[in-house]
Protein backbone atom coordinates (compact mmCIF):
# COMPACT_ATOMS: atom_id res chain seq x y z
CA UNK A 1 0.00 0.00 0.00
CA UNK A 2 1.33 3.63 -0.62
CA UNK A 3 1.34 5.91 1.71
CA UNK A 4 -1.80 8.19 1.45
CA UNK A 5 -0.37 11.48 1.98
CA UNK A 6 -1.36 14.39 3.73
CA UNK A 7 -2.85 16.83 1.13
CA UNK A 8 -5.17 13.14 0.15
CA UNK A 9 -5.90 12.98 3.66
CA UNK A 10 -7.48 15.94 4.08
CA UNK A 11 -9.23 15.95 0.70
CA UNK A 12 -11.26 12.89 1.86
CA UNK A 13 -11.50 14.35 5.53
CA UNK A 14 -12.96 17.29 3.78
CA UNK A 15 -15.44 15.00 1.56
CA UNK A 16 -16.54 13.00 4.83
CA UNK A 17 -15.09 9.56 3.72
CA UNK A 18 -14.39 8.50 7.18
CA UNK A 19 -12.86 5.90 7.94
CA UNK A 20 -9.64 6.01 6.40
CA UNK A 21 -6.94 3.40 6.95
CA UNK A 22 -3.39 4.28 5.94
CA UNK A 23 -0.19 4.03 6.04
CA UNK A 24 2.93 2.16 3.94
CA UNK A 25 3.72 -0.19 3.42
CA UNK A 26 0.27 -2.07 5.65
CA UNK A 27 -2.19 0.34 7.31
CA UNK A 28 -1.54 1.09 10.67
CA UNK A 29 -3.76 4.45 11.35
CA UNK A 30 -6.82 5.77 10.55
CA UNK A 31 -9.07 8.71 10.75
CA UNK A 32 -12.02 8.35 12.43
CA UNK A 33 -15.19 9.40 14.03
CA UNK A 34 -15.12 8.62 18.00
CA UNK A 35 -16.88 9.50 20.83
CA UNK A 36 -17.98 13.01 19.34
CA UNK A 37 -14.33 13.95 17.68
CA UNK A 38 -12.25 13.37 14.96
CA UNK A 39 -8.93 11.53 15.24
CA UNK A 40 -5.92 9.90 14.00
CA UNK A 41 -5.23 7.14 15.95
CA UNK A 42 -2.95 4.65 15.95
CA UNK A 43 -4.50 0.79 14.51
CA UNK A 44 -3.73 -1.99 17.24
CA UNK A 45 -4.18 -5.80 16.51
CA UNK A 46 -4.78 -8.27 19.13
CA UNK A 47 -2.26 -10.94 18.97
CA UNK A 48 -4.46 -13.44 20.29
CA UNK A 49 -7.18 -12.53 17.64
CA UNK A 50 -4.61 -12.38 14.90
CA UNK A 51 -3.42 -16.03 16.11
CA UNK A 52 -6.77 -17.43 16.26
CA UNK A 53 -7.98 -16.17 12.91
CA UNK A 54 -4.65 -17.44 11.51
CA UNK A 55 -4.99 -20.70 12.46
CA UNK A 56 -8.57 -20.67 11.86
CA UNK A 57 -7.91 -19.83 7.73
CA UNK A 58 -5.00 -22.42 8.06
CA UNK A 59 -7.26 -25.22 9.19
CA UNK A 60 -9.71 -24.69 6.76
CA UNK A 61 -6.96 -24.63 4.02
CA UNK A 62 -7.42 -21.17 3.29
CA UNK A 63 -4.40 -18.37 3.08
CA UNK A 64 -3.00 -16.12 5.44
CA UNK A 65 -1.19 -13.70 4.66
CA UNK A 66 0.27 -9.40 6.08
CA UNK A 67 -2.79 -8.17 4.17
CA UNK A 68 -5.39 -10.49 6.94
CA UNK A 69 -3.67 -9.58 9.78
CA UNK A 70 -3.50 -5.99 9.49
CA UNK A 71 -7.08 -5.96 8.80
CA UNK A 72 -7.36 -6.95 11.88
CA UNK A 73 -6.58 -3.74 13.38
CA UNK A 74 -9.08 -1.47 15.41
CA UNK A 75 -8.19 2.30 15.73
CA UNK A 76 -7.46 2.10 19.88
CA UNK A 77 -4.10 2.68 19.61
CA UNK A 78 -2.33 6.33 20.40
CA UNK A 79 -4.55 9.39 19.30
CA UNK A 80 -1.75 11.39 17.20
CA UNK A 81 -4.85 14.17 16.52
CA UNK A 82 -7.92 14.82 18.04
CA UNK A 83 -10.40 17.89 16.52
CA UNK A 84 -14.70 18.43 17.41
CA UNK A 85 -15.34 19.08 14.02
CA UNK A 86 -13.58 18.40 10.47
CA UNK A 87 -12.77 21.98 9.82
CA UNK A 88 -10.48 21.48 13.16
CA UNK A 89 -9.06 18.00 11.98
CA UNK A 90 -8.29 19.38 8.61
CA UNK A 91 -5.85 22.41 10.02
CA UNK A 92 -4.49 19.91 12.81
CA UNK A 93 -3.85 17.88 9.81
CA UNK A 94 -1.90 20.69 7.81
CA UNK A 95 -0.07 21.77 11.06
CA UNK A 96 1.11 18.02 12.37
CA UNK A 97 4.51 16.38 11.29
CA UNK A 98 3.62 13.58 8.31
CA UNK A 99 5.40 10.36 8.68
CA UNK A 100 6.65 9.24 5.41
CA UNK A 101 4.89 6.24 5.64
CA UNK A 102 1.61 7.84 6.09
Amino acid sequence: MAPLGRDRAIQLVREGKLPIWFGSPHPTVAIVEQDGAFRVRQLVIDEAEARASSAAALAAGRSWMPEHYYALGKPTGTIYAEARSRDELIEQLRAMDWPAGW
